[in-house]
Parts: C-alpha cells; structure tokens; sequence
C-alpha cells in the first residue's frame, strides 16, 4: 500500500509540473484561505486558547463583590476584606490583591517619563508562582506615604540600569514617592492582559488607611488548595460573606461573593470581538477550496480520457480515487506551507493595525498553530479533492474513448462548475457586504459632530504625582488633601502656554480616566442610597469652553471669578438636563456631590450655572452620557481614594491661528520646556492635534474595517478567479459549438452575449443567494456598526452592482476569446 501510495505522490508530482499555471493559482488560493485562518486562530490562541503561564493556572480565581438582587453585577471589594478572607476561608491557599497596569510618573533618573505600574500585596508573586530572579518580594510594611521600596521588571532593568545587578538598593521618585528596588522579576513575567510594565508598588491590606473599607480598587486573585473545586470554595465564600455583613452592617450588608475562574475572567468576553473574524476568514476557506474544487472539477474532465485508460487496463476505483486525492493532499500541503508564511507577516499586519491588546506580544505560531494549519490543510484536501476522486473513479469508457469528444462533458459535471460558481459569488457577497458596512460607518463616524471644534486644536497631557508636593495623605484615613500647589501649577501653566506664539487661546480639562460620581439636588426629594442620580465629572478652567468652542445652550460658561471663595458653580451638557431635569430648567439648581463609594457629601453645594452642548468625550460611536463641568479652582479639601485623580491629570488645550497646524512639534517643545520650568520632575505627554485624536477614538471601526476589507478583497479575488475558470472552460468546451454559429453567420457580439448570458445568470444567483445569507450573517458584527443597520440596503446595492460589474469583467476576457474563434479551425478543433 505504502509503496503504491509514494508511486502516486510520484506522479501526482509529474503531473502538477506540466501544469505550473494551475499549480500557481491553486496553491496561491489555498494559501490565502489557510494563512487568513491561521492568522486569526493564532490570535484566538494567544488571548483565549493557551494557559496562563503560571504554575497550576486552573486552580487560580477572581472574587468578586455582589450586590444582593443583582448577581451580575460585580465589583471589587474592599481591600481590607483580604484580612478577613485569608482568615476565615479554608479553600485557598492563599489570596492576593492586584491593579491593572495604570499609567504613573517616574522621576530622579534623569528627565520624567510616563511609566506603568501595577499594585499588588506582596503575596501576589507566590500566588502565581513567580520568584523575581533578583533580590527579594518587598514587604507589607514598606509601603508608606513618602517612601515605598518597589519590584522592577526585567525590560526596565534592561533599559534603566543595562541588566547590572547593582540596580537594587537604588532609589528614584514614583508620583513623588521616593521608591528603593529590592527585587527584578523574570523576562515575560507582566500584567494578566500582557503589553508594558515597568514596576510594581506594595499594597498592604493591614494599612490603617484602608480601615473604613471603602476602597473598591483592586481585584482579588487567590489560588485554591488542591482537590478543592470552584462550588466548593463559593460555598464557603457565601458562608464568610453573611458573617461579615453581621460584623460590618454599614458596609456589607446584603453583599455576596462571586467566584470566577481567572483565565475567563480575564479573556471570556474578547470571544464576542475576535470570533466575528474567525468567521469571516472561514468564508474565505470556503471561497478558496470551492474555487480550487472547480479548478480540479475542470482539470478532471479535461483528463478524463487518461482515467478511462487506466480504469480500462485494470485501474479499480480505489486505486484512482488515492491517485486524485494524493494530488490534492499535495496541493494542499503546498498550500499550507505557503500559508504559514503568510500567516508570519499576517500577524505581524494585524498587530499593526489592532495596536496593543491583550497578549498581544505572545501571538505567535507555535505547536497549537502548527497543528490547527495542518489539519485546515487536511480538511481542505478533503474538502476540495473528493468530489472530483469520485467522478474521476466513475469514467464512462464508451464516451471518453469516442472520437471527438474528448471535450465534451455531462449536463450533471456543467451544473456541478455552475453552482461552485455561484457558491463563491454568493460568500464573496457576505464578505463584501460586511467590509461595505464597516465603510458606512467610517463615513457616518466622520459626519457626527464631536460637540466641539477640533480644527487647529492641540492638545498635550501633563501628570501630577499622587503625593509629594502635589497630594497629601490624611493619616489613619484613605482621604486624600490636593495641596495649593495643584492650581497654582494649572493657572501657572496656563498663563504661560497662552503667550506663545501662534496661541490664540489655551484651556484646561482633566485627561485619563473620567470619574464618576453621584449627586442629590437640593430642594427635590432625597433619593435612596443606591438608586442616586449619577453623572461623569471634568474638571476644567473657564476658558476651555471658548478655546474648544463647546456651544452654549443656556445660562453662562464657567468664569474667572468662578474661584474658591465664590458661590461654587457647575455646568452640565444636554444629556445631563434631558436625564435629570426633562421638564424644569436647570439653572439655578443646587447640587450636592458625592464621591462614591465614600458617603459624604461635598461640604459646598454648586449651582449650575450654564447648559452647554454634549461632547463625545469618549469618541463619534459612543453615547454621550450626563456630564458635570467643574473649576479646577473650587475643589473641596480632601477626597476619598482616587477621587482626586483628575485633577491630577491635567490636559492643556490650545487653539493657534489657522496655518499653524503643521507646528505640533514645536508646541510640544515650547510646552515641555514652559512644564520643566514650573517643575523638572513632569512629563509632558501625548501631544497630537485634536483631529489626530478623534481618528484614534475611532481606531477600533477601523480596524474591523481593515480586516474585513483585507478579507472581503481576497475573497472577491478568489470570486473572479472561478468565475473567470468556468467561463473559460465553458468556452473552451463549446468551441466546436461556436465555430459552427460563427460560420452559420453569427455575429461577434451575438458570441459575445452568449457567453456574458450565463456569467450574467451566474452571477445574478449568486448576488442573491449571497443577500440572503448576509441578512441574516452580518447580525455578528452589529456590535462594531455605528449609524448603520446590518440591513443597511444602500450598502447592499453598492456591493451588489459592484460585484455584478467586477464579475461581469472576469467574463469579457473568454468572451471576447470566443468572439474571434476561427470557424475553420473550430471545426477542425477534435
């Protein structure tokens, strides 16, 4: 068997290079298909697919905090509850707390840059089973106020310190705080979602700070005990949950613990954004192995006389069908090797174009990839290769022996050409469709008023350190006091960005993260605890409004004399006043805020004062939710924990005068050295154009526009080409037929028209069949569309006529081709 089968890879071998045009095109259109998918499952493995690499990953799990009546709604709990946890539960090992990777500033190495780091409690490392490769864990109590010691990765050891040992015991300034290293974790080691770190700063649980249990920040992780199952240790969770509420009344009462495996905590719900694109690159698998079917359906007839022969001289069936499919198998093996060279510079495209998300940098092709390409690759042989093994296995040796009709094929092998045809039109349409609607709302994404005037508008983000000079610590609390120096160094920064050149007017609005807050309104009912009205709050200067032209509604803007010692004042946008005050008019009203989950209320109620336009804060396809405009100048005394991040998190806006656009760089080097001035340790950071800016808060529609587009011009490619080879083999077959109308007087275009019928019919059926199939296909993207439905039918028109049009081309050719057949020769052709 085995020695039959390599005489068969032998000759499928010989016979593959007689055909260099037909080896190219198969090859080239399996290739496509296979990388496409490789592509996206390398992804799909990198995010969802491979284990963490930690020791034991299954055993690791997320807490969370619920709310009693609403199970899916979670949070992180208290920090304190740690203590409580670790003292009480007798199903984890062990439990840590751990940040994201947050933004921060790094200081007394030189010039400032931004960094990232991650909080965690000191067990953190042992509960993922990670020892740093030099020196040792910080400990609980070397978090203070001033002074912290800190682990450093192996890149920022790399970069800052050349990999020298004697990093440790050196000390530089993090948000202000004078930070020692102690320890360098292993090359790799980084935050669950990957990407960039730079340190980690302790945490300690026990801290008085965190004592009134409100801080709701950090995300516990614990590890659970061998042979102890998640129900198990929910069980136990649930029990330790209804004694605290008994301990702690004011704070837990009627609050739950949820249990969560961590790998599906971390990357269950990327599934619904990268799966759409597994789909779609299926469809294009799909379109290359029917269009390599036709190809081979085509080749078979042509060689259909050569298997008569050799079913006539003793060939069983058996024997014919493993020679066809050793020739796929080769095709395909061809095939997937040019795939996984495609699938290389394919992840490298689309990690270009997504940026950085999660495990990005671990995307690779490894075993799992290797493994998933071959069996595409076997698949497709099978796929592509068995319908022509059987018809090949089945010659009828009195028509293919005839003379002159060796061209001549069944009506049963036509219809087969003709409905692979249409096959690929009709996916080819899906994919189209879909890019079609991506483009739709690129184009309506562009069209949405932003609620400002971004045209020569720059912007640069400055970051004020979490303590030192800039924020004090109120002790035994986790309150926080925002020194003088805060809005001396904003109004400083103003004045002087103003008088540069070209600057016509510079304002101020809080950058990174938007916090949120609630608020109760004087003289209205007061609302229950947890049904209380909520809205996002910026903190800006007065003079932001006129700089982005944000229009005025109703009321004034926010002014100089808007300070300290005045009334306290606010503005709100449209949304805001149709959520809360429908039917009433809003100025005048008075405001109490709060920032939860700390519940007191600011000492100060704000009137508002103005009503002003809704701006897209978080980009053109985001809904604009309610939002409180408050001065930098009137700030209460003290904040709960991270509440005061904002106004630590200042963005300078400038308007310059028309034709200075193109002067980004030297705004940011004007900018950078007015911020060195005022305070050396300050980065100056993100500078780009407004216009710059909204085309980044649209990088996700074009990413998906991207890849759809990328995968909808493949598949129309592979579309033309079987279009193109059925009508060529249609021609091909009849020109014995067309020799004999051309003679009997038909005209070129009667030719013509003949052959343009049936690619026309053709294609027609399957623009249908394909409209059909994207109705009811493209309801899976619907989550990435903005300002257009999945049955968008301007969308649907376009591609359809531009298909009909593109496929109508791949038909003039062997039209054409067939109009100036030679009738002498046709009728000499067998």
């Amino acid at each position: 068997m085995m020695t039959g089968l390599a005489q068969d890879v032998r000759y499928a071998m010989r016979q593959l290079r007689r055909s260099p045009g037909f080896l190219a095109v198969v090859v080239l259109s399996l290739a496509l298909g296979i990388g496409a998918n490789s592509t996206i499952f390398s992804v799909l493995n990198a995010v969802l697919y491979r284990p963490m690499p930690y020791d034991h990953p299954e055993r690791l799990v997320a807490i969370w905090e619920t709310q009693q009546g609403h199970p899916d709604a979670t949070q992180a709990p208290p920090i304190a509850e740690l203590n409580d946890w670790k003292r009480q539960n007798h199903v984890f090992e062990d439990i840590a707390l751990t940040s994201q990777s947050e933004r921060s500033t790094l200081s007394g190495m030189g010039e400032a840059e931004p960094i990232r780091v991650q909080d965690v409690t000191p067990n953190f490392f042992s509960v993922l089973g990670v020892k740093p490769v030099l020196g040792r864990i910080f400990l609980p109590n070397e978090m203070q106020d001033t002074t912290q010691t800190v682990i450093i990765s192996n890149t920022f050891w790399k970069r800052k310190f050349n990999s020298d040992p004697g990093a440790l015991g050196k000390t530089f300034a993090v948000q202000g705080v004078v930070s020692t290293v102690v320890g360098v974790m292993p090359a790799g080691f980084a935050p669950f979602y990957g990407g960039r770190i730079d340190l980690w700063q302790p945490i300690n649980p026990e801290s008085s700070r965190y004592s009134e249990r409100i801080d709701h920040w950090l995300m516990p992780v614990g590890r659970l005990k061998p042979g102890v199952t998640l129900a198990q240790a929910q069980v136990e969770m649930d029990l330790i949950a209804r004694r605290l509420e008994e301990s702690y009344p004011a704070t837990n009462k009627g609050v739950g613990e949820k249990l969560v495996s961590l790998h599906q905590e971390l990357f269950a719900g990327w599934g619904k954004d990268i799966y759409p694109l597994f789909g779609a690159v299926a469809f294009v698998l799909l379109i290359a192995c029917v269009n390599v079917a036709n190809l081979l359906q085509s080749r078979t007839e042509v060689r259909r006389k050569e298997y008569a022969l050799r079913a006539a001289l003793g060939s069983g069936r058996r024997r014919l069908i493993q020679q066809l499919l050793a020739e796929s198998g080769l095709l395909a093996w061809f095939g997937g090797g040019l795939g996984i060279f495609l699938t290389l510079a394919g992840i490298e495209l689309f990690r270009k174009l997504a940026g950085e998300f999660p495990n990005s940098s671990d995307i690779k092709v490894d075993a799992q990839v290797l493994l998933f390409t071959l069996g595409v690759s076997m698949l497709t042989a099978f796929l592509f290769g068995l319908a022509p093994a059987i018809q090949a296995s089945r010659p009828d040796l009195n028509l293919a022996l005839r003379e002159g009709e060796g061209r001549t094929s069944t009506a049963s092998h036509g219809f087969v050409r003709h409905s692979l045809a249409v096959a690929e039109v009709a996916l080819a349409m899906v994919l189209l469709v879909g890019a079609g609607l991506m483009i739709n709302t690129m184009l309506r994404m562009h069209q949405i008023d932003p609620g400002f005037d971004p045209k020569n508008v720059t912007s640069m983000s400055i970051q004020l350190p979490e303590g030192g000079k800039y924020l004090a610590r109120v002790p035994g609390s986790d309150l926080e006091r925002p020194l003088p120096l805060v809005a001396a160094f904003c109004q400083r920064a103003l004045e002087r960005v103003a008088t540069l050149p070209g600057v016509e007017s510079a304002g101020l609005i809080s950058g990174g993260p938007t916090e949120g807050l609630s608020f109760s309104v004087l003289g209205h009912p007061a609302p229950p605890p947890d049904h209380r009205p909520e809205a996002l709050r910026s903190v800006v200067s007065a003079s932001v409004f006129r700089t982005l032209k944000i229009p005025l509604r109703k009321g004034r803007y926010l002014e100089d004399h808007d300070t300290q010692s005045a009334p306290w004042a606010v503005v709100v946008n449209d949304a805001f006043v149709r959520r809360y005050f429908p039917n009433e008019d809003p100025i005048g009203q008075q405001l109490l805020l709060r920032y939860d989950p700390y519940p007191v209320d600011e000492s100060r109620p704000r009137q508002i004062v103005g009503v002003v336009g809704d701006v897209r804060h978080f980009g053109p396809g985001q809904p604009v939710p309610p939002f409180i405009y408050v001065s930098y100048l009137q700030q209460p005394a003290t904040f709960s924990g991270g509440s005061a991040v904002p106004l630590l998190n200042p963005m300078i806006m400038l308007r310059t005068a028309p034709g200075l656009t193109n002067q980004v760089a030297g705004l940011a080097t004007a900018g950078k050295k007015i911020v060195a001035e005022l305070d050396p340790d300050l980065p100056v950071t993100d500078v780009m154009t407004m216009d710059q800016v909204l085309e980044e808060s649209m990088g996700e529609a074009r990413f998906y526009m991207s890849l759809f587009g990328i995968f909808a011009g493949i598949a129309l490619l592979l579309a033309v080409v079987g279009v193109y080879g059925v009508m060529s083999y249609f021609v091909s077959e009849r020109t014995h037929e067309i020799g004999i109308r051309v003679a009997l007087g038909a005209f070129p275009s009667d030719v013509v028209s003949l052959v343009g019928r049936l690619g026309l019919k053709l294609t027609l059926l399957g623009v249908a069949i394909g409209i059909g199939l994207a109705i009811a296909l493209t309801r899976l993207i619907a989550q990435f569309l903005v300002g257009v439905r999945p049955t968008d039918p301007v969308t649907y028109a376009v591609v359809a006529v531009g298909l009909i049009g593109v496929s109508l081309l791949a038909c003039y050719i062997p039209a054409r081709r067939a109009s100036k057949v030679d009738p002498m020769v046709a009728l000499r052709y067998e």
